[in-house]
């Protein structure tokens, strides 16, 4: 009841705080932005298996601003994100910014091993075959993404593929991570 409850209201957020985007200088001239949520909200916690091996929970990743993404090897925007992903990840890693990938394919690492090796992403892949976070998350139409700011709250969200290797993805991400 708790799960279902959070995932209806992360949905209902989506789409109220629509019009509450961040981007690069002005929203009107480019084509992305992030849906900002203000106040933040708690993470929801996960502990999942990781590709090739291992587990890893939102824990984890406590005191780096997380982009948090929901994809799956059967949707073509989410493969497009994937390689600006990566360049996003090697453009801020070193100031605390990392990509954590969680995959919903339902075959888990045979379906996931193939699309990583040809791409060679180097971030965190998470699984999620039973699309129990996924559905926490409310992220049944993939590709689905969050920020999480180094505490675990969730500052921006967007629904859909992004280029995140962009001039203006890169610019809004910037303004987002704050160095300590």
């Amino acid at each position: 009841m708790k799960i279902r409850y959070f995932a209806l209201l992360l949905s209902a957020f989506f789409f109220i705080t629509l019009s509450t985007t961040v981007s690069a200088h002005d929203p009107s001239k480019h084509g992305f932005s992030l849906t900002l949520f203000d106040p933040p909200f708690p993470a929801p916690a996960f502990d999942l298996s990781t590709f090739p091996e291992g587990q890893a929970s939102l824990e984890d990743y406590k005191g780096q601003y997380v982009l948090l993404n929901f994809w799956a090897t059967w949707c073509p925007p989410c493969l497009e994100e994937m390689p600006s992903m990566e360049s996003a990840f090697q453009r801020f890693k070193d100031r605390g910014f990392t990509v954590v990938a969680i995959s919903s394919d339902e075959e888990g690492e045979t379906a996931i091993k193939p699309f990583i090796d040809k791409l060679g992403v180097t971030f965190p892949i998470l699984m999620d075959p039973d699309k129990a976070i996924s559905s926490v998350y409310g992220a049944s139409n993939l590709p689905v993404t969050f920020v999480l700011d180094r505490d675990g709250q969730v500052i921006a969200g967007s629904i859909g593929g992004r280029d995140w290797a962009s001039e203006e993805a890169l610019s809004v991400l910037d303004e987002l991570i704050v160095d300590l």
